[in-house]
């Protein structure tokens, strides 16, 4: 993904809320090892998943409002989970390749929180619609995801799914979106992919 970058300060408007005053701006960095990303593809034959790491990030607060927000991805770091051997280390090595996500010449991706919406009833305790960026291979499209938002003195913690499609970031190996789907028959990969995510920033 160039999921999750830009380490710039994303300015937000007030977004969540837990205490008033005039509190000094608190820049909470990403617990890299605490944090989680996971990611699974789709074929027309199976599936494959996988993680990958976070490069840096960051959560800033400002009386008691969230005011920043950046996660950087380490895209050399695309692990898969559900192989072994020589098919986990080919296709580790294919996905980091061209053909996907072009890691040697995009080796980060970035995601950018640009604003939190209330929800209520949301799936897997998700208390927030969140709308943002995420730039991939140097392309940045705007999504929208629900997430859980957990804050505290200590720091915050922001957990959900977002669901991509790859052919906006010109991933085309085998998408019906650059190939006729036709002709690729069972070899087809799905364009959709997801990435679930549980960030923790604090202290």
């Amino acid at each position: 993904m160039n999921i999750l970058i830009i380490a710039a300060s994303l300015m937000l408007s007030p977004l969540f809320s837990t205490t008033g005053g005039d509190d000094a701006p608190t820049r909470y960095p990403v617990n890299t090892k605490s944090s989680t990303v996971n990611w699974e593809g789709k074929k027309v034959t199976g599936s494959h998943n996988g993680d990958i790491q976070i490069s840096n990030g960051f959560v800033t607060v400002e009386n008691g409002l969230i005011s920043a927000a950046t996660v950087v991805i380490d895209m050399n770091t695309i692990n898969t989970l559900d192989l072994e051997g020589g098919s986990k280390e080919s296709l580790d090595g294919h996905l980091k390749s061209d053909d996907f996500f072009g890691a040697a010449t995009y080796p980060t991706a970035t995601f950018e929180l640009t604003g939190l919406n209330p929800l209520r009833g949301g799936e897997n305790g998700a208390n927030f619609s969140a709308q943002g960026t995420v730039t991939i291979k140097g392309r940045t499209e705007s999504i929208s995801v629900p997430v859980k938002v957990e804050m505290n003195d200590g720091g915050v913690r922001i957990s959900g799914d977002m669901v991509l499609d790859r052919s906006k970031f010109d991933v085309q190996f085998r998408s019906k979106s650059f190939f006729d789907a036709k002709e690729l028959g069972d070899k087809l990969i799905y364009n959709d992919f997801t990435i679930g995510f549980d960030l923790v920033a604090g202290k």
